[in-house]
């Protein structure tokens, strides 16, 4: 103040004032002095409290401090982590030229980082690899930010690493971690390689166990066509040797024994027809009517039968579920069935024993772990329990397999089980066996149920064999001259006209000789017998067809519409047929 009244000068100063309670405030005084002729004759200036101001600018002061030591504490641990990183960290241009790089760029690389700042880290691409490098730099160049591209960098001594990169575009200038994957890639192609071992080995186990299946299916079809060839020599040694000595006693007038010598031929012959039933059985090819049917109805009528076929030996008892839903099943081999069951128990029982038959209703949820079980479903249970000696396991494990018996020779085919598979799994059902040494037998056949009230399925009308009312001409068509001879002759005794043809061609030149029903074999060379049918029906429309077969299966035309004998076949069987085929004829396919 003395100096700024001494001379004309500004006066400012900051300076504190205590309070009388103690405390201190700030103030700022501003003044300014006049002079006139050299001497000083005023003074004038401002009082101002600025401690609010100055408390703000301290604490200003203050958070600067703080900050700025914060700053530099990052800075070293940004410096820090950019010389510690195990990732490869870069400032590159958009060329790869790098700007900077961290060191461990030289640990992975073995080149110094003054020796990779003279290069472009483009150029250490591996030649696989570059035209893939070189569509990522278009992209960054783009805008586009590169996230976990792969490619591979040269070390120093020659080898190649594996690198992941992530790098961001910003202006002129690449932002880059990259990271050494190579031992990873290591570990995923020794992983590969085991895994294309792997792969050969089961590739090789798969060719072992086919050919193993092979061979074992080579043994079940050399098993069974020396099973087949035993039951048939035995029915051909009694054909032949009846029709022997049938040709011997005619040359000498020697008729009494004629009818025991044809009873034999005719006996040996309904022998083969079962057995290629049951191999049809076994193979699941028998022709099945499948109809809803009531097992307990099926078991009570059968009790006559079953004890005067089992002996008074074996006591029979019976368990049937009230409420027995019906089964779908073809009724005919359904009773097979139960008896084939009944005389494998009996047989299991040589000193007598029980029999029990059950019937009841199962849902099966479990899925099928075996060939013989039923799939997931409602079923009707069609169970056989006797008290023989029962199976071991093994015995167990070939009892569906043709021609496998425990049976003395002579006393079983082996076929009986094997028959029930065939027929359960052909029906949509499944088997079970449950046995064990000394305790007896239990076979569970499962057939598919129709769960919903008892419906009594009545018995069809057989049709009884007879003569028509009018003669009706009949095209016969088969391939094999002796069967197509006897056929007709049988034909011919029901009161028909026969036109025999040897194949479908001269079938078709014969069929505008006033025809007026097709009887045709279904398996003949060329042509067989449903597209025989078929170019029959496009040139005679609702022409009765009947097909003659040894097979199961006939297709080519509707089921429903098919009328099918079933070889080997008597002389009401075609009656029953040529009947059924002209009350529904054939509509054109």
């Amino acid at each position: 103040m003395e100096e700024s009244l001494a001379s004309a000068r500004t006066y400012q100063v900051d300076y504190r004032v205590r309070l009388p309670s103690g405390s201190e405030r700030w103030f700022k005084t501003s003044g300014r002095s006049t002079f006139e002729n050299g001497q000083c004759v005023r003074f004038t200036g401002v009082v101002q409290d600025i401690t609010d101001q100055k408390q703000a600018t301290e604490a200003l002061e203050r958070l600067n401090d703080l900050l700025s030591d914060r700053v530099q504490k990052r800075t070293r641990e940004r410096d820090r982590t950019w010389e510690l990183s195990r990732e490869l960290l870069a400032v590159m241009r958009a060329d790869t030229t790098p700007e900077a790089l961290n060191p461990a760029w030289e640990a992975t690389l073995g080149l110094t980082r003054t020796q990779l700042a003279g290069m472009r880290l483009a150029d250490l691409t591996h030649p696989a690899d570059q035209a893939a490098t070189s569509r990522e730099l278009g992209r960054l160049a783009l805008g586009n930010v590169s996230s976990r591209f792969v490619n591979r960098l040269r070390h120093a001594n020659g080898d190649y690493r594996w690198m992941s990169w992530t790098i961001v575009p910003d202006g002129e200038m690449l932002y880059a971690a990259v990271r050494d994957i190579t031992s990873e890639r290591q570990v995923l192609d020794t992983l590969a390689a085991t895994n294309e071992r792997l792969r050969e080995q089961i590739d090789e186990r798969e060719r072992v166990e086919a050919a193993l299946q092979q061979m074992q299916r080579l043994e079940a079809v050399g098993q069974l066509t020396a099973g087949v060839a035993h039951d048939f020599n035995n029915l051909l040694t009694v054909i032949l040797g009846s029709t022997h000595f049938l040709i011997r006693d005619l040359g000498r007038g020697q008729t009494e024994r004629f009818a025991s010598r044809l009873q034999n031929i005719l006996e040996a012959g309904e022998r083969g027809a079962r057995l290629t039933g049951q191999l049809l059985a076994f193979s699941r090819r028998q022709r099945l009517q499948p109809a809803a049917v009531n097992l307990n109805d099926t078991v009570r009528g059968m009790l006559d039968l079953l004890q005067r076929t089992l002996g008074g030996s074996i006591w029979i008892e019976t368990d049937t579920a009230p409420e027995l839903w019906n089964a779908l099943v073809d009724a005919t081999q359904t009773e097979m069935i139960i008896l084939n069951l009944a005389i494998n128990a009996r047989d299991a029982m040589p000193g007598g024993g029980a029999l029990r038959v059950s019937t009841y209703n199962e849902t099966v949820q479990r899925p099928a772990r075996r060939s013989e079980d039923p799939e997931p479903g409602d079923y009707v249970v069609l169970a056989i329990q006797d008290s023989g000696c029962g199976m071991s396991e093994a015995v167990v494990a070939k009892a569906f397999e043709p021609f496998f018996t425990t049976k003395e020779v002579g006393k079983g085919s082996g076929l009986g089980l094997a028959q029930v598979f065939g027929f359960a799994k052909q029906s949509g059902g499944g088997v079970a066996i449950t046995t064990a040494v000394g305790e007896g037998t239990t076979v569970k056949v499962f057939l598919p149920g129709v769960p919903g009230p008892q419906m009594r399925e009545e018995p069809a009308d057989r049709v009884i064999a007879e003569a028509p009312e009018q003669q009706h001409r009949i095209l016969l068509v088969d391939d094999d001259p002796d069967v197509r001879g006897v056929t007709a002759l049988l034909l011919e005794s029901l009161g028909y006209t026969v036109l025999e043809a040897d194949g479908a061609d001269q079938a078709l030149l014969r069929l505008h000789e006033s025809v007026d029903v097709l009887v045709t074999d279904y398996a003949m060379p060329g042509m067989n017998g449903a597209e025989l049918a078929e170019e029959a029906l496009k040139r005679q429309p609702g022409l009765p067809v009947v097909f003659i077969t040894g097979y199961a299966e006939v297709g080519g035309l509707d089921p429903a519409q098919q009328v099918i004998v079933q070889k080997p076949y008597r002389e009401e069987d075609l009656a029953t047929a040529l009947n059924k085929a002209m009350a529904q004829p054939l509509s054109q396919a």
